[in-house]
């Protein structure tokens, strides 16, 4: 027993608590008040008509490099349980937790010979601050209180958040959630969501935090200043604010969403996306992005070389989109430009970017005077089996170029194939991936290997197994 994750047996506890506790009550104050008893069996009866929802996810994934340099693979698989109340008088409660083991790993904790890396994609499915441990991951996830009435929804707590950057970013064994409060209105084809975050866990990681710890414990890059100075754990930030605004009919799709991070950045993002008609099941897509980012402050530490971003530092960008949409296929091309005045920055740990020309397995983050280019692909059949692929060149500053090139990004071609299917019938809720994405160099430098590992010349495959009830 004492090998069972601590979250199921805490979840297995409250649900044995929620279905006797109403019972033991009443019959204790029975002989005294006979409301109690009637009152007790309708709480209890409430909450007996709440949901479960189980996940089981199971995970393959392999990293092949250039020779010389490690190769790594990995398979995880985890389970996880929620409860999510009805909602009395508007209020609803949930909570869930979700436990994960390693079954097997290779290369994956020791640094690479030749460049003193670690890896970068098979170690984030589990605990990135514990490397070695491989049996005791589970974590408490969502645990919130949700009012909804008509048109306003909102929720204190731990839970869930999808926006163009800041997000769940589900693309390993566990999502990024946050804890704080948030509340959204929806008047007619409009949205409007308003948040604050103080703390949060992200995919990787099985520890909540305050804002100003969760950032840096992924790679933090090359220091602009040109000091061998880190940011991890000398930030300064009481929290992240949310404004979103959205709208939506069957042609036109508008968003706004501003961020500011306390102390560090504030960046606002915009997106209008649109569908013509063009004949029978024929549509034209077009669709423009743009953002713009600047310092805070001192950019989270009043020493330079320890904040985030530099004081004054601030850039701008712009995606482009254009495609055709017929019966269940769409194809795009899409192109993104980031000024050079700056880096394009948002903590990893946060979430993804979700730009017109973002592939699997790669960032524009830590980035200036970036231009990319690629042409999508999609096609679903039956509504079960959908197939997308992806060919795209980014062509980023010069290694050397501390202050817009973060990470050490040389010019690269990037290819993505993915295969999706969703079971039907018996095995309805089981979903099956297949994600092959890979990368290489196009610069006639001669690269060193520290900039090539688990960069470029490298291919990277997900087997990725979803079973939901």
């Amino acid at each position: 027993m004492k090998f069972v994750p601590k979250v199921i047996w805490l979840i297995v506890g409250l649900v044995w608590l929620n279905t006797n506790s109403s019972v033991v009550l009443a019959q204790h104050h029975a002989e005294h008040d006979p409301d109690t008893l009637s009152n007790k069996k309708m709480f209890g009866k409430i909450l007996n008509s709440g949901h479960f929802e189980f996940h089981l996810r199971s995970f393959f994934m392999y990293t092949g490099n250039e020779p010389g340099l490690l190769d790594y693979s990995t398979w995880g698989t985890g389970a996880g349980l929620g409860y999510f109340s009805p909602r009395w008088k508007g209020l609803g409660i949930g909570f869930s937790g979700f436990f994960v083991f390693r079954h097997f790993e290779n290369n994956i904790t020791i640094l690479d010979p030749e460049t003193g890396l670690r890896n970068r994609y098979e170690l984030t499915l589990y605990d990135v601050h514990h490397p070695e441990n491989n049996h005791d991951m589970d974590r408490l996830e969502e645990f919130f209180l949700s009012y909804e009435k008509e048109k306003f929804f909102a929720w204190i707590g731990r839970h869930h958040i999808e926006s163009p950057l800041l997000n769940a970013s589900d693309n390993r064994m566990r999502p990024n959630l946050f804890s704080g409060v948030s509340g959204s209105y929806r008047p007619g084809n409009w949205k409007l969501t308003g948040t604050w975050i103080t703390h949060l866990i992200s995919r990787g990681s099985l520890e909540w935090v305050p804002v100003e710890e969760s950032v840096g414990f992924y790679s933090t890059g090359r220091n602009p200043t040109g000091s061998d100075e880190i940011y991890t754990h000398h930030l300064h930030s009481k929290g992240i604010g949310i404004l979103g605004v959205e709208y939506q009919d069957e042609r036109l799709n508008l968003k706004s969403w501003n961020y500011l991070a306390e102390g560090m950045f504030a960046i606002s993002f915009a997106e209008a996306t649109t569908k013509i008609p063009l004949g029978v099941n024929h549509k034209a897509i077009f669709g423009v992005q743009g953002f713009y980012q600047s310092a805070v402050g001192d950019g989270g530490n009043p020493e330079p070389e320890k904040a985030y971003i530099l004081p004054g530092e601030k850039t701008f960008g712009v995606g482009l989109r254009s495609g055709i949409l017929w019966d269940n296929n769409q194809l795009t091309v899409n192109y993104l430009g980031i000024s050079d005045q700056g880096r394009f920055l948002f903590p990893r740990e946060w979430g993804r970017e979700q730009f017109f020309v973002s592939m699997q397995r790669e960032r524009f983050e830590g980035l200036g005077g970036v231009h990319a280019f690629n042409l999508m692909y999609e096609k679903t059949i039956h509504d079960q089996l959908k197939v997308a692929i992806g060919a795209g060149h980014a062509s980023t500053p010069k290694l050397e170029n501390v202050k817009l090139n973060k990470y050490g990004l040389p010019h690269y071609y990037h290819f993505t194939g993915l295969i999706d299917y969703k079971f039907d019938g018996f095995f309805k809720g089981l979903d099956l991936q297949l994600l092959v994405a890979h990368k290489g160099e196009n610069t006639d430098q001669d690269l060193p290997r520290e900039y090539v590992i688990n960069r470029v010349n490298m291919t990277n495959v997900s087997l990725i197994l979803d079973y939901r009830f």
